[in-house]
């Protein structure tokens, strides 16, 4: 029992590291268990994990989503600029989350290989080493993340898709795709993790309505908590 919740533990660790580093969490989660000869975590697990990283977010970022959510109910002009970003956020989450539903079962079936993993790991850390060389070379970049233009905002939400194939960092190919259109290395970073609140979110409670179907499997509540928990620690420390 004790081993378990050790493993729940580490792994929670890898999630919350990972999901927020430009590297792939589902990867990483995926290829620890393979080099350690561990058993898969399971759906459970993996939902409770997403809901720990998520709920880091929401934590970090309480005071900016706090002041959003006062624009959007105060009249004015800064009602309108926080509206507009809003409708961005959703409208760039609209390609993953559609294809993560229609996908689902292919990529439950296909992507948790792992030379897959590892091959899809290492092509995009070139992408993103790329990214960040050109994005070093502009003279001016988009410091500001809410002023994020629809055609940045639709071609960082266009790339999200590409990361529900494990080993492919969700973080890092939206923060690759926003150097690429010109928003900085801060301003690229603050709105991949903004974007990420909804996904991230949408995993953890489609992956928990999957649970109540199937039930919460072996390993019980306790390593459930703990996964969760440790993502949720471990997250704030890679946001930071």
């Amino acid at each position: 029992m004790w081993f378990e919740v050790l493993r729940g533990f580490v792994l929670g660790a890898i999630q919350g590291l990972t999901e927020f580093f430009p590297v792939s969490s589902s990867g990483h989660l995926i290829l620890v268990p393979v080099f350690f000869h561990w058993p898969d975590q399971g759906l459970a697990f993996d939902a409770m994990l997403n809901l720990g990283t998520v709920t880091a977010l929401i934590i970090f970022f309480r005071k900016d989503l706090i002041d959003l959510f006062r624009r959007l109910i105060t009249k004015g002009d800064d009602q309108k600029k926080a509206g507009v970003f809003v409708l961005k956020i959703i409208v760039a989450t609209i390609p993953a989350a559609l294809l993560g539903v229609l996908l689902s079962d292919l990529l439950d079936a296909y992507s948790r290989q792992a030379w897959l993993v590892a091959f899809d790991t290492a092509l995009w850390a070139l992408v993103l080493l790329w990214a960040d060389r050109w994005s070093g070379k502009q003279k001016t970049t988009l410091k500001d993340f809410e002023r994020v233009s629809w055609k940045q905002a639709l071609t960082v939400g266009f790339a999200q898709p590409l990361a529900l194939a494990p080993g492919t960092s969700r973080s890092g190919i939206t923060i690759s795709a926003g150097l690429f259109t010109g928003l900085s290395r801060e301003a690229a970073a603050r709105f991949s993790f903004f974007l990420s609140i909804p996904i991230t979110g949408a995993a953890g409670l489609f992956g928990l309505f999957k649970v109540a179907k199937q039930g919460v499997g072996a390993d019980g509540t306790l390593v459930l908590v703990v996964g969760f928990l440790s993502a949720l620690c471990f997250g704030i420390f890679a946001i930071r």
